[in-house]
């Protein structure tokens, strides 16, 4: 093995382990208070930010990114990203039934369905499982291009023909409901601006299975060991703030507890668990 290679393997080992230490500390108060007075000090601050490497805070995606491609190229477009989401279509996970409960009411009249970050449709399956949307339903899915023919040959496979891929955000104006699951963390920009552009705003916006901040917003990147990839825990103050200056109302909000990222310098600011909002357009 090149030299250049295994330091960079012993590296990233280290950043590991040192971020398994700090999440260990920060899961008790004692050790949350410890680490907000330790990064309360600049120098100490920047030394740790030095040896997190790609575990810490950044100003942006673009910083995130560019930190986490020294250790890792590989992002969303990874091979084990693309088998897991595909492996799991039309399983229903813990985390879906509180959507479900919600979106139950409404699935009788459902026109369309705009689905952010849908990867191959897999919430698709998963919801008609236990809904038995009707045929008239059309299920868009928007995510990185390459996902595409991915979704549309898994549709074609199962004789779906509800279910379509966007080419643009745009194609959500006049969605009945607007789903982000497991994917707006993935988005630098928060959700009131990627719905504000809208020519019509939907009716219903769920979002789930994402981690939120409990203070301000948090840029960082998430480490799913094969593939790194940069993702922001946007405010939970923030989010709903912003979709009340839409015209929206939360409805109903709940933890996801199978699920958890946290920032090992800012443990007081992050929720145990990933976090599911319900917002109704008044």
């Amino acid at each position: 093995m090149p030299r250049a290679s295994l330091l960079l393997r012993l590296r990233t080992v280290q950043i590991r382990a040192l971020t398994s230490l700090l999440d260990f500390l920060g899961g008790r108060s004692a050790g949350r208070n410890l680490i907000a007075r330790l990064r309360s000090n600049r120098i100490v601050l920047s030394s740790l930010n030095d040896l997190l490497g790609f575990r810490r805070v950044f100003a942006s995606f673009a910083a995130a990114q560019a930190c986490a491609s020294r250790y890792i190229h590989a992002g969303h477009e990874h091979p084990d990203e693309v088998r897991y989401h595909t492996s799991i279509s039309g399983t229903v996970r813990e985390s879906d039934y509180p959507l479900l409960f919600h979106l139950a009411p409404l699935a009788p009249e459902l026109r369309h369905v705009f689905d952010l970050g849908g990867n191959v449709g897999n919430l698709f399956y998963a919801c008609q499982t236990q809904l038995r949307f009707q045929a008239t339903l059309l299920w868009t899915v928007y995510d990185l291009p390459m996902k595409k023919p991915l979704g549309e040959k898994l549709a074609a496979e199962r004789g779906e023909t509800r279910i379509r891929f966007a080419n643009t955000l745009a194609e959500a104006s006049g969605s009945d409901v607007f789903i982000a699951s497991g994917s707006l963390h993935y988005f630098e920009q928060p959700l009131h601006e990627l719905l504000r552009p809208l020519e019509r705003l939907p009716s219903h916006v769920f979002v789930n299975r994402t981690p939120c901040s409990t203070g301000a917003d948090l840029i960082t990147v998430q480490d799913n060991h094969s593939y790194l990839v940069p993702c922001k825990l946007h405010s939970r103050t923030n989010i709903i703030a912003g979709m009340q200056s839409l015209g929206y109302e939360l409805q109903s909000e709940w933890p996801v507890h199978e699920l958890r990222l946290l920032v090992p310098t800012h443990p007081d600011l992050c929720a145990r668990t990933y976090s599911g909002f319900y917002f109704r357009r008044k």
